[in-house]
């Protein structure tokens, strides 16, 4: 290992403060704005082809004039015809209903990877909507990464729009799978697809047990050991005899007989938990209630407003991003409630109570232990405040900057859960205490730019990082303004708790051929005058 001496000799010798290096970064930074620009004037002008080419309904599947156009395009950009589709997709809609992201293109003020991204999640998105996304969030594009982008355009989208939200939740509900993907180099993966809950609680039930397995001194990496467990914790009643006295050497009827035996009373438990059908929340069988066996949780930030159905914020689900608002209101009735804590104006936790809430799993009774932590007087942990003599933080203390913080802070962006990060001391330990303002959760990627001269500076809003060379980056926290109530100019008017839970399931319930909207919109109406001909007036003309 190089000595502390060693690398005080390389770090003088690294070229960071020399005017050639700088002239070459700034030589990179202009060229990403002289992109942006030119992608997009690019785009108007491909904007205004697309307008000149003729086009009708069902076009895209494959007419003429649509599919030669697409094709022309191709070529003169010299991509694929579908990259030439996507293109166009893209015109459109920078000239159509993302007017300020073009704005900022033009300047160079945003990167065309940045704008890439926020095209591709309002894509199918209504226009009005989209708009309005592109209004409130098109400068803060400039300085969030693509996974940043990605949840921000849609926590933008689900709050604008509670109700198509609810609509897609409830179609990719219904299709919940496990799909087996067999791959090379006998390999294979399976993939599960359904609602984000019920699956990031599994996952971090496997990802808690394999972190237990090491800590024991497991050799496998926690990689391994997720797999492991994962695999081997389906129910196989070949395996095991029925009978665990029994001489396990058993032939092959007896091995059958007893797989058919245990197999049986393994499809009765089954049909009896198939026919209570799942909870709303799609966490537990219906008729049960697993608080009290403590298991492993997923955790899930709601807005009270959102909880009493006064917004329709979304909420954040750790692991995952936002979820739509009526999807956290059933979510509540089979949770675990403690109360957290934020300021006024940016959003910042502050603490949360020191004991958690466990309402009856009706909706009536869930309103009314939201309405006692509103207006009852609770006790905080303190740990906000709370300096400790240790460099490792209590576990309370531990939780709450995971809490606050979400992810790492890193200047490139990198999106790595606060719960997978250590805490580093923002001004080292011993000089700087282990107290909540002093930590901050971080990767190891990010706590080792620290030691080769980058320099964090938190704010109560963002990150500022100062590179060796002088380029400053600002990295936005992970928070969100309390939202207040939808319509702060009348009295707030709690809806009945019964009454919005109906209309959540409602709207998170698979839509039926009638509720399917038409594929082509806006049509003028066929005024023609139509006249039934019948073989009493004469002979039919065909």
């Amino acid at each position: 290992m190089a000595s502390r001496q060693d690398l005080r000799e390389i770090e003088d010798d690294c070229p960071w403060l020399r005017e050639d290096f700088r002239a070459g970064l700034a030589v990179l930074s202009d060229s990403v704005g002289e992109q942006a620009r030119r992608f997009a004037a690019e785009m108007v002008v491909l904007a205004e082809l697309t307008a000149m080419v003729p086009r009708c309904p069902f076009d895209e599947s494959g007419a003429t004039p649509w599919t030669s156009f697409r094709r022309e395009v191709a070529v003169a950009r010299k991509v694929s015809d579908r990259a030439a589709a996507a293109d166009i997709r893209a015109s459109v809609a920078l000239t159509t209903c993302l007017p300020r992201t073009l704005e900022l293109l033009h300047a160079g003020q945003v990167t065309v990877a940045r704008a890439r991204v926020v095209i591709s999640e309002l894509e199918g998105v209504d226009e009005a909507i989209a708009r309005m996304v592109d209004a409130e969030l098109a400068d803060r594009v400039t300085l969030l990464s693509a996974a940043r982008i990605k949840q921000e355009v849609r926590r933008a989208v689900v709050k604008a729009d509670p109700d198509e939200a609810a609509r897609r939740t409830a179609e990719k509900n219904d299709r919940r799978d496990v799909i087996f993907m067999p791959d090379t180099d006998d390999q294979a993966s399976v993939v599960i697809a359904g609602p984000a809950v019920p699956v990031a609680r599994w996952y971090q039930t496997l990802d808690q047990r394999a972190r237990a397995l090491k800590a024991a001194g497991d050799r496998r990496t926690l990689a391994q050991l997720r797999f492991d467990l994962a695999v081997t914790d389906y129910p196989c009643a070949v395996h095991a005899p029925a009978d665990p006295t029994q001489d396990p050497r058993q032939d092959a009827d007896q091995v059958a007989t007893a797989a058919a035996v245990v197999a049986g009373s393994r499809l009765d438990v089954d049909k009896i938990a198939a026919e209570a059908g799942l909870r709303p929340s799609f966490t537990e069988p219906a008729g049960t209630d697993c608080r009290r066996s403590r298991p492993v949780q997923a955790s899930i930030g709601v807005p009270v407003e959102t909880g009493l159905g006064l917004s329709n914020e979304p909420g954040w689900l750790d692991g995952y991003g936002w979820i739509s608002a009526p999807t956290c209101r059933l979510l509540l009735v089979d949770a675990e409630l403690r109360r957290v804590c934020v300021r006024v104006g940016t959003g910042e936790l502050v603490d949360r109570a020191e004991r958690a809430v466990r309402p009856p799993p009706t909706y009536v009774g869930l309103r009314h232990a939201l309405l006692d932590m509103v207006v009852d007087e609770i006790t905080l942990t303190g740990a906000a405040g709370r300096v400790e003599d240790q460099h490792d933080p209590s576990p309370g203390l531990r939780e709450l900057v995971q809490l606050r913080d979400r992810y790492d802070d890193g200047p490139t962006g990198v999106m790595v859960r606060a719960r997978a990060c250590d805490l580093d001391h923002d001004r080292p330990w011993p000089a700087g205490p282990t107290a909540a303002w002093n930590l901050v959760a971080r990767s190891d990627r990010t706590h080792g730019l620290k030691h080769y001269g980058w320099t964090p500076l938190r704010t109560p809003t963002s990150t500022l990082w100062f590179s060796p060379t002088g380029q400053c980056i600002e990295v936005p926290r992970h928070q969100q303004p309390p939202p207040g109530i939808d319509a702060p100019d009348q009295p707030a008017v709690l809806p009945d708790p019964d009454d919005l839970a109906t209309l959540d399931l409602a709207q998170l319930q698979p839509s039926t051929d009638q509720d399917l909207r038409p594929w082509i919109r806006d049509l003028p109406e066929d005024t023609t005058r139509w006249t039934w001909i019948t073989d009493e007036e004469g002979p039919l003309p065909f």
